[in-house]
C-alpha cells in the first residue's frame, strides 16, 4: 500500500473540497449583501416617484399661472398673486429636479459608509427643500384666491383674503414654536418623531436597510 501518496491525494481532495466550499460561502454572501442593497434601492423608488410627480404638478402650475399673471400685470393684485404661483410651482420644479439628481447619484455599489453618507446628504436635501416647499402652503391660499376669482374677491370680500394670511401668519408661527418645543430634551422623543415624519419613509427605509447591511458585514 502506498499510504504516502494516498495521503497526499487525501490532502489534495480535502484542499479542493476547502475550496470549493469558500467559494460557495463567498457566492453566497454576495448574493445576500445584492439583496440587502436591492432592498435600499427599493425603497428609494417611491422618492424618486413622487419628485417626478411634484415636477409634473410644478410643470403644469407654471403653465396656467405664468399667461395669467403677463395678461394681469397692469393689475397690481392679479400680477402679484399670479407671480407667487408662479414662483412656487417653479420651486416645486426645481426642488424636485434636486432631489432626482441626488437620488441619481447614490451608488449603490460603493461602500457602505459612502452610502450612508450619501443618503444623510439626501435626507438633508429633502428636509431644507420639504421646509421651503411646505411653509409657504400657509399662504398659498390668499393668492389662489384671488387667481379663482380673477380678482373679484378683492371687492367683493377683501376681508377673505386678509383672513387667509392671518391664518397662514399663525400657522406659521404655530410651526416655529412646535419646532422650538421638539428641540428641547425634555422633548426629545417627539422631536424625533417630527424628524423621522420630516425625513420621508423611502429615505427612511433606505436608510434602514443599509444599517442592517453594515451590521452584518460587521458581525
Amino acid at each position: 500500500m502506498d499510504t504516502p501518496r494516498e495521503l497526499d491525494q487525501l490532502k489534495a481532495a480535502w484542499r479542493t473540497l476547502e475550496q470549493r466550499l469558500e467559494q460557495q460561502h463567498a457566492l453566497e454572501l454576495q448574493a445576500l449583501l445584492d439583496r440587502r442593497r436591492e432592498r435600499a434601492r427599493r425603497g428609494l423608488r417611491p422618492l424618486a416617484w413622487g419628485q417626478a410627480l411634484q415636477i409634473l404638478v410644478g410643470f403644469a402650475g407654471a403653465l396656467v399661472f405664468a399667461p395669467f399673471w403677463i395678461a394681469h400685470r397692469h393689475e397690481p393684485a392679479l400680477l402679484v398673486s399670479g407671480l407667487v404661483l408662479h414662483a412656487y410651482c417653479i420651486g416645486l420644479i426645481a426642488f424636485g429636479i434636486v432631489m432626482q439628481v441626488r437620488i441619481a447619484r447614490i451608488d449603490l455599489a460603493a461602500p457602505v459608509l459612502a452610502i450612508q453618507r450619501q443618503l444623510l446628504l439626501l435626507r438633508r436635501t429633502y428636509v431644507i427643500g420639504g421646509l421651503l416647499v411646505g411653509l409657504p402652503w400657509w399662504f398659498l391660499a390668499a393668492p389662489l384666491l384671488v387667481v379663482l376669482t380673477g380678482g373679484s374677491v378683492m371687492d367683493d370680500a377683501p376681508s377673505a383674503v386678509w383672513l387667509q394670511l392671518l391664518v397662514g401668519a399663525a400657522g406659521l408661527l404655530a410651526s416655529a414654536w412646535l419646532y422650538r418645543w421638539s428641540s428641547q430634551p425634555a422633548n426629545a422623543h417627539w422631536g424625533r418623531r417630527l424628524a423621522d415624519g420630516a425625513t420621508g419613509g423611502s429615505i427612511r427605509r433606505a436608510q434602514a436597510a443599509l444599517a442592517d447591511l453594515d451590521a452584518f458585514e460587521r458581525s
